[in-house]
This record gives structure tokens, C-alpha cells and sequence, in this order.
């Protein structure tokens, strides 16, 4: 996670919310090395000794990188649950294409027969997908985040008080992890047993 080291925030996870331009980077783990690809299409790596000074420049701001190590490097649960059919749906009530990314969701179901929104009725019932089983626990309530188009960062606040308004706030659902595994591209969403 990215710790903000300003006067005003020191010691204060950094997320998007604060700096919108976050959106624009993304970092996954390789053998233990974070590695960030920035919204200029620069590679950044944790084991560089310029990590740290160049990841500030791309920020614009003094960070640093933790490792999280409790867990609560998230805003609410394990994992986001989105349906595909649901992000066309309000695309095409909105009148508006809106990308699926503007949620953040960890999985995204596509090609399943779930009519939109179908994944609100989910709660409390455990799904299986890869190796991992999942309890999912509550309906997403939306933050300012999906006003914010991940590809070009610009914001638009009325689509924010459109799913207020029209969906009481909530897309997609949230997870809690029961077991653990791994996920890949292409596996099967499935109802658990029992």
C-alpha cells in the first residue's frame, strides 16, 4: 500500500480518493517484488533502488510503499463482485458507455446467464470460482470512485447520483474469502454445494 508521507497525512494510506491519478497505474506482485506499470507506460519495480523517488514523481506527491500486513488494505471486504451484464446495463441507462473498470471489482462475471443486477440477490450465499469459495456478504454502496474514468481520469459527478438515485447507490457485491486459491481468467462462477 502507499503510505502519504505529507505533513498534513503522514502515516495515512493513500488511495485515489486523494490523488485521482492513481487510477491511472496499476501494480501486481511478482515473486515478491511489487511492480508498478504507470499511466505512461513506465515499469516500475520495488527492488530498483529509484523506486521510491520515481513512484513520488508519478504520484506527485511524497509516498512510500508498505507492505500491508493485517489485512485492511481495502475499503470494505476481501473481494468485489461485479456482473458484466449489470456495467452494460447501467451504461445503457445512463446513456453513457461506462467501463466495468470504473468499480475496481476483483472478478467480473461475463457470459453467465445472470440477468443484470441479479448479483444484489446473491448475498449470503457461497459461490465457488477457480480454487477459491466465497461467502458474498453485502451490496457494494457506491463511493466517489466509478465518477472517475480510469483510462482518462476525467470525473463526471453525475453518474455517482444516477446510481444513487436509480439503484439506491449499490453495484456489485462484496466477498468474503471462506478459501482461499487462485482465480484465473475463464473459470467457471458456480453456486456452492449445500
Amino acid at each position: 500500500m502507499l503510505v502519504d508521507e505529507s505533513e498534513l497525512r503522514r502515516g495515512r494510506r493513500l488511495t485515489a480518493r486523494e490523488v485521482h491519478e492513481l487510477l491511472g497505474n496499476a501494480a501486481t506482485v511478482q515473486d515478491g517484488v511489487v511492480v508498478v506499470r504507470t499511466a505512461n507506460g513506465a515499469t516500475l519495480r520495488s527492488d530498483d533502488p529509484g523506486f521510491e523517488s520515481a513512484l513520488r514523481a508519478e504520484v506527485g506527491k511524497p509516498v512510500s510503499l508498505h507492505e500491508d500486513t493485517n489485512g485492511d488494505n481495502h475499503d470494505d471486504s476481501d473481494v468485489l463482485v461485479i456482473n458484466l451484464a449489470s456495467a452494460r446495463a447501467l451504461s445503457k441507462e445512463y446513456g453513457s458507455p461506462r467501463s466495468e473498470m470504473r468499480f475496481r471489482p476483483n472478478i467480473i462475471l461475463d457470459g453467465s446467464d445472470a440477468p443484470a443486477y441479479s448479483e444484489l440477490e446473491w448475498v449470503g450465499r457461497r459461490f465457488h470460482v477457480g480454487d477459491v469459495e466465497l461467502e458474498l456478504t453485502s451490496p457494494n454502496l457506491r463511493c466517489a470512485i466509478p465518477t472517475i474514468d480510469p483510462q482518462t481520469l476525467e470525473v463526471d459527478s453525475g453518474f455517482l447520483r444516477y446510481i444513487v438515485e436509480h439503484h439506491e447507490g449499490k453495484f456489485g457485491v462484496y466477498g468474503k474469502v471462506i478459501t482461499p486459491g487462485t482465480v484465473r481468467e475463464g473459470d467457471a462462477w458456480r453456486a456452492a454445494a449445500g
